[in-house]
Order: structure tokens, then sequence, then C-alpha cells
């Protein structure tokens, strides 16, 4: 009996340590071991899985003047959940603790947060995002171009006054996001506009697309399909998917003309990765501003969400999706002043000659007007005091257990929308 009990012991202990957290060093016996509980709550009829809770820390830190946000644990019915603590630098904010959790319909969750004074313990986790900005090194520069050399990863950047569209200067020619779901980019140069890697896996790939594309040649090696997946989407001049952009003169203008921009991997973590980007000296028509965007990603998620804080003269923002052959446009039904609403397409819009299902999320007291152009469905949304949320998300057909057809992904648009009206609801 103590055999047994000592090998179920090793094995649960070296379990433990390979799928939950490592130490980073010994905790002295002394260390005392504080935690406080907080309801969560699923305030619908809908299974939600993979929902991202966040618990501000301005409030965990008045409430609990000692905690460590350096060496703390989430559990819940007595085992580990991950979690990961979120602070934003450039924002103005205090941050927030990040647990991912799942729930039956209505279900009521008690989540406890433990932490030990004093020490430091890193916590490891199934990674199911991931934020990449590659740029250039050893390179020759010829003609503009950066040729040769290798990528290496980098936690920020201040995007070269000369750069240029397909000049090799960063990998996948911008910032990358994604879950286990899917792959987001958007071009840092003149274009500003986002695309989207199909994934035929539930792994991260972003680490692997573009290694190899040294030279500028617009023969990208993702536009074919491989093994992980490809680049899926054709997006031109257009507004791509949920693109930032400025509604002036009836038209949309990108975030094209700059005098600065600085971009930064904001959060790369297991539950949530994201991009910051700053923009300095937008220039639209005889006015400038100043903007600053922040897209995120939740693990088990295909959307993106987007954060955007403008100063300068008060003006309507845009944003949209790309125009495509054989889609059908969708757009939600009637919904309440407080609620949220999309526009979609959905049909062969993929670059793989397979259906895609394209969306944009927005609040609809912040809408002005749907319209369009010859190249995009757009969004014509306004700012209230500067600042706007939404959000976009893709759903490929070769998704590994993905949706499949349009009546699947009309379902999805409508559960995403119940979900964004009815967060998870949070209780000390």
């Amino acid at each position: 009996m103590k055999l047994i009990r000592l090998t179920l012991f090793l094995v649960a202990a070296i379990l433990f340590e390979n799928s939950v957290s490592v130490a980073t060093q010994k905790i002295p016996s002394s260390k005392r071991t504080h935690n406080f509980q907080v309801a969560a709550i699923n305030p619908t009829n809908i299974k939600r899985s993979d929902e991202l809770i966040g618990i501000d820390l301005k409030m965990v830190r008045s409430k609990y003047p000692g905690f460590n946000d350096s060496a703390f644990v989430v559990t819940c019915d007595g085992g580990e959940i991950p979690s990961q603590l979120d602070k934003v630098p450039f924002e103005n904010v205090g941050g927030k603790i990040l647990i991912l959790a799942s729930f039956a319909p209505h279900e009521k969750k008690t989540l406890v947060v433990s932490w030990i004074e004093d020490t430091v313990i890193v916590r490891h986790y199934r990674k199911m995002t991931q934020a990449v900005l590659g740029m250039k090194v050893g390179y020759d520069k010829v003609n503009g171009c950066y040729t040769g050399g290798r990528f290496v990863d980098v936690d920020s950047t201040t995007v070269p006054s000369d750069h240029f569209a397909h000049d090799a200067l960063y990998r996948i020619e911008g910032p990358g996001w994604e879950s286990d779901k899917i792959v987001y980019r958007f071009y840092l140069d003149s274009r500003n506009r986002n695309d989207i890697f199909g994934k035929k896996v539930d792994a991260l790939v972003l680490q692997k697309l573009g290694v190899n594309d040294l030279v500028s040649n617009s023969m990208e090696s993702y536009t074919k399909m491989l093994d992980w997946g490809m680049d899926i989407f054709k997006v031109g001049e257009s507004l791509g998917i949920g693109s930032i952009a400025m509604w002036h003169d009836s038209e949309a203008v990108t975030v094209s003309d700059v005098s600065k921009v600085s971009c930064y991997v904001s959060e790369n973590g297991p539950v949530l990765s994201g991009i910051y980007t700053d923009y300095r000296g937008w220039k639209v028509g005889n006015e400038t501003y100043d903007l600053r965007s922040h897209l995120t990603i939740s693990a088990g998620s295909r959307l993106t969400k987007v954060d955007l804080d403008l100063k300068g003269r008060p003006i309507d923002l845009c944003t949209g999706l790309a125009k495509h052959e054989d889609c059908d446009f969708i757009r939600s039904g009637p919904a309440s002043p407080g609620g949220w609403a999309y526009t979609a397409l959905y049909g062969k819009q993929s670059l793989s000659g397979d259906d895609l299902g394209i969306a944009v999320f927005y609040r609809v007291k912040d809408e002005v007007k749907v319209t369009e152009d010859s190249l995009s469905h757009i969004v014509v949304l306004r700012p209230g005091d500067g600042r706007l949320t939404y959000y976009f998300g893709a759903a490929w057909q070769a998704e590994p257990g993905g949706i499949k057809n349009e009546k699947e992904f009309r379902e999805y648009l409508e559960k995403a929308v119940a979900e964004l009206d009815n967060p998870i609801e949070i209780s000390s």
C-alpha cells in the first residue's frame, strides 16, 4: 500500500510540474499563502467554452494590499485553471488577472485566487495565443529592399521613414497575432490593412511563417498551401477585415499618411496576446491626429478585439470588409441600443477556393451608418471621447472541427453577439 501511495504521489507531482507550473525558486516554509474568491456566472442559456474573464488589479489591490502578482494561481473546484497577468504598459490602466474558463448554461463557478508573499513563481500552461513581430538583421540593402540576412523576433519597432511595402524589412510584412483557431496580421507600411491566415491545425504557427522569405519578390511561400495552412485572403486596396480607417468626405481613409509609427508586442501569453501601435501625425484632409491601436486575441476565439484611442478634432472612424464575388452579405437584425450588431460576408472568398466567413462586430450606439464603396462594405462608427471598441473575426471552412457552411456561420454570428451582449458576470 505504501508503494502504491508513493507511486501515485510521484506521478501526480510529475504531471503537476509538466502541465501546470514550475517554480523559479524554492518557497520557504515560512511563506504564507493568501487567497480570495470571486463568483463567475454565465447569465445565458448558451454553453460557453474558453471564456476570458478579467479581474481588475486595482480593485484586488485595494481589497488585498499584499497581493503578489508575481506568485499567484487560480483554481476552480480544486483544480488549477489557466491564468495570466495582463499589464499593458502603454495604457493608463492598472491591469487585470485574466482567467480562462468554460461554462455550462447558467452555470456559476467559484474561482479562488491564491498567492504567496515575497517570492516569484512562474506558471506554465498550454500556450493558446501568440503575438510576433519579426524584423530583418544582417541584411544588405539593395534598391531600398532588405536583401539576405535573417529575421529575429523583437518586442518593438519604430518604422523607418523610408520603409515601403514588400521591402522585406518585417517578417510577414508586419506583426501577427493568433489563437489556436486562426492567425491575423496587418501590413506595417502605408497599407495598414488586416489580413487572414487560415490554419488546418490547432497548434500555434506564427513562428513558422515567412522565415525563409528573405528577398522581396512578392512571391511569399505562405501563399501556397502548407502543412499548417496558408494566407487565405485577398486584401488589395480594400479594408480587408476590420482595418482601421477614418470616414472623410464620404470615403474611407486608411492609416497611411503618418509621421511616425511605433509598434509593440503588448502581450504574449497563454490566454491573451496582442499588438499595440502608436500612430503619430496621421494626416487626413487638413487635420492631423494621433491614434493608438490595441489589437488582442484570446484563447479559443476567432475574434480580434480592437481598442482605439484617437486624439484630434472629433470625427467619425470606420472599418469594414473586403468585397469578393459569390459572397452573401449578412447583417444582424434589430438590437437594443446597448447591444452589439454585426455585418458579415460568407462565400468562396478564400484564396484556397473554399468557403470563408468574415465579420465585424460593433456596438449599436456607436453606429453612424452602414454603407459601401466599390471595394468594401463599410461601417461608420462614432468614437465616444475619442475611444472606440469593435471586434472582427473569420471562420475558414478548412479549420479543424470548424464552421463548414453558411448556416453554421450564421449560428456562430448570433452566438457571438449573445456572448458580447451578456459577458460573464463577476462578483466578489
